[in-house]
């Protein structure tokens, strides 16, 4: 939106996610104005033993940086500040506020065998029916738990866990603010109370007092502390909303507000989601998915893949591949399935609908002949196949959808995969129109808070090119699709 076109009020939207933090201003028609954004990138901590954190030192010199940059130049009256942040992410702090750990993403897997302890200790049956979560280690029980085992000492100094956002606000305001859409991500909110679940905690290991109190996200913060009112002027007396969860955030900026339309993003990873009214999206729960949610109204039914674009980003430096327009040509020039592979994408473990955190990838067919291309193709229509796992559950729980809207930063001019998402689906998929589904969806909720708007639907999306399944493709991929499961069942299925 050029600044000249856009209208008051206006919302400055940070977007905290796996590899960048991005500082927008949207306006009333939760458009980005243009001129008005900084990013600063960062790369996760990793090893062979499952480690994905990011420096919380360093996450807020980012984010500081960031606003700095935003604020030195505006001469808009801003209305709120609002956030959408990668879920789920914890780290530990002293009495004092300073970081005892780094921050843990949720594709850190180093609590693998304390997944497997609570599995043998306990029914997670019933927890997951509150919580909405099963176990796994992208959820804070077995985080906790490791921590609890492997840390002792850390983990009994620790005052208070929070997320990276809440961080951030605990050094800008001096207290957070933690909303039920981003506790729902923990596997520790019940959602019939709307606070952390009395037998989570036990088990855990945690007390409540050492949580953030999950509330409304429209209940915001104002005030920030005399370094930085002086610092961010404009920033100072407004409100400041708790983060929303991104992928929650991405249904909404997306147009993907209800059960017509189903989110697919992927970006560093992977996920699809359809928004559902609550109760239903409570009870009406496949095994295999998860639960989080949009508010205290609305449900986030879906699954989600650690692996999505970081498989291509890991193929990009380990293969001599040509530039990324010629990659896509030769992409395109592939027959489905025709490269002999069988290819379990699991390079950062598994999510839905296995949970098998434990999971590594696993390249079946490669022989001397098989090119980097096809490698990379492979890996395109295996996510896929992950991606129809998930489908095909969710079309257990709705009507057939209206339509699939793809988006993501992984997708972007990758017209290979979109293509391929569709045949394998058998559906037709819809590029997002909007280039920051996640930022637009904190605007929209920002918006929708201040009451501006009374509804999402009162700003439709963009909405891109429509890939429609080919003839022929979808049985190609089908039989593909029990060649892979055929492989996962071998090696992954629990008894």
């Amino acid at each position: 939106m050029p600044r000249a076109r856009a209208h008051a009020p206006f919302v400055l939207v940070l977007d905290l996610g796996t590899s960048s933090l991005r500082a927008m201003l949207f306006d009333a028609n939760a458009r980005a104005v243009e001129g008005y954004a900084a990013r600063r990138t960062y790369q996760a901590d990793t090893n062979d033993a499952g480690a994905a954190t990011l420096d919380p030192h360093a996450l807020f010199d980012a984010f500081a940086s960031a606003l700095d940059e935003i604020t030195a130049h505006n001469d808009f009256e801003i209305a709120a500040v609002a956030a959408s942040s990668l879920a789920y992410n914890v780290l530990g702090l002293d009495a004092n506020d300073e970081p005892l750990t780094p921050a843990f993403l949720y594709s850190d897997t180093q609590n693998a065998r304390a997944v497997e302890q609570l599995r043998a200790a306990h029914d997670w049956t019933p927890i997951c029916a509150r919580t909405g979560c099963p176990l796994h280690t992208s959820y804070l029980p077995a985080r906790f738990v490791w921590l609890r085992e492997t840390q002792p000492e850390i983990f009994a100094r620790a005052a208070r866990w929070v997320s990276l956002y809440e961080y951030f606000l605990r050094r800008v305001f001096g207290r957070a603010a933690l909303s039920h859409s981003f506790a729902a991500w923990s596997g520790m909110l019940n959602h019939a109370t709307l606070d952390w679940d009395d037998d989570v905690l036990r088990i855990a290991g945690v007390a409540r007092e050492q949580l953030s109190p999950p509330r409304s996200a429209a209940d915001g913060l104002c005030g920030l502390r005399a370094e930085y009112a002086t610092r961010w002027k404009a920033l100072a007396n407004i409100p400041w909303l708790p983060a929303w969860g991104d992928g929650a955030m991405a249904n909404i900026g997306s147009g993907c507000t209800d059960e017509t339309r189903v989110a697919v993003t992927i970006g560093t990873s992977g996920a699809m989601r359809v928004v559902m009214p609550l109760p239903k999206a409570a009870t009406a729960l496949p095994r295999g998915l998860w639960m989080y949610r949009v508010d205290e109204t609305d449900g986030l039914v879906g699954g989600s893949l650690n692996n999505g674009g970081n498989v291509l980003d890991y193929f990009s430096n380990l293969l001599q591949l040509p530039d990324p327009a010629a990659l896509e040509r030769e992409l395109a020039a592939l027959e489905p399935d025709a490269h002999g592979l069988t290819l379990l994408p699991f390079f950062a473990g598994e999510r839905s609908p296995g949970y098998r955190g434990d999971a590594r990838a696993t390249i079946s067919g490669w022989s001397v002949s098989t090119t980097p291309v096809e490698l990379v193709r492979a890996a395109l229509e295996a996510i896929a196949y992950r991606l129809a796992a998930i489908y095909d559950l969710l079309r257990t729980t709705i009507a057939p959808p209206r339509e699939i809207i793809a988006s993501g930063a992984a997708l972007s001019n990758r017209c290979v995969w979109l293509q391929i998402l569709a045949d394998v689906l058998g559906v037709a998929v819809t590029a997002s129109g909007e280039a920051e589904a996640s930022a637009r969806g904190a605007a929209l909720m920002a918006l929708r808070a201040l009451g501006v708007i009374p509804a999402f639907d009162a700003l439709p999306a963009a909405l891109g090119v429509t890939y429609m399944p080919r003839a022929g493709h979808f049985e190609i991929y089908a039989r593909a699709r029990e060649r892979h499961q055929v492989l996962y069942d071998s090696l992954l299925r629990r008894e």
